[in-house]
């Protein structure tokens, strides 16, 4: 005769070596679960969300139909002065104060709306940003450039020219590559701490000519949750 075994005899049953009955140790994984989502801890592979994204897009920059196009932005508003063309982090208005971030990458693609169309793009195609920092004293929500950490100077000696100061060059940006996985944040850093970007330039070359009023620029800056705060 087949005897069948009841299923919460089987529950309930230890394996003689002091295992605890199988519902207790379910009770158990259900409570630590429990514990790990409330403190943010992730097992092993420890904590996971540190890292996470601000997607924004870039378009109207122009209505033209051609091989190459150039556009520079906030050329004459040196620190303290606010800048235009801007993304400020964590804020959703004129008003208040941006939060700061470490952006830690940053990357961007075209976003090309007639889909039957193909980009050729050349090389020596990019954006390039100014890291931002909040004005204080100043209702609004728009941020300044960040000047460079110390004066910098430069001597051509008669040939070539450095410029190191003035409302482009005395302030911290940086550039994004279409054609390139490169990263223009080092990853052996924490990042570079912001509470917003403002376009500096956009450079675009084409094999082809191409319609611009089709193209927008999707931009996925990469930050550090853990690292907000309201201040630098």
């Amino acid at each position: 005769m087949i005897h069948q075994m009841r299923y919460d005899d089987c529950e309930m049953r230890n394996n003689g070596d002091g295992v605890k009955p199988i519902y207790q140790q379910r009770e158990q994984r259900n409570k630590l679960a429990l514990k790990n989502l409330e403190t943010g801890m992730k097992g092993k592979l420890g904590k996971l969300n540190n890292l996470q994204l601000f997607n924004f897009n870039i378009s109207a920059f122009s209505t033209a139909t051609t091989n190459n196009f150039a556009a520079t932005y906030n050329t004459t508003n040196a620190f303290p002065a606010n800048c235009t063309q801007t993304v400020m982090f964590g804020i959703s208005g004129l008003t208040g104060k941006a939060l700061f971030y470490n952006i830690v990458g940053i990357s961007i693609v075209f976003n090309n709306t007639a889909a039957t169309t193909q980009i050729r793009m050349r090389y020596d195609s990019y954006v390039q940003f100014y890291t931002l920092q909040n004005i204080n004293g100043s209702a609004s929500s728009l941020g300044t450039k960040i000047p460079q950490p110390a004066p910098l100077y430069g001597n051509g000696g008669g040939s070539v020219t450095y410029t190191t100061t003035g409302n482009i060059e005395g302030h911290q940006y940086l550039s994004a590559d279409f054609l390139s996985d490169y990263n223009p944040i080092p990853q052996n850093t924490l990042g570079l701490r912001a509470s917003g970007l403002a376009l500096k330039s956009i450079v675009l070359n084409f094999y082809d000519g191409e319609d611009l009023t089709n193209l927008s620029i999707d931009v996925q800056v990469y930050v550090d949750i853990s690292s907000v705060s309201s201040g630098y």
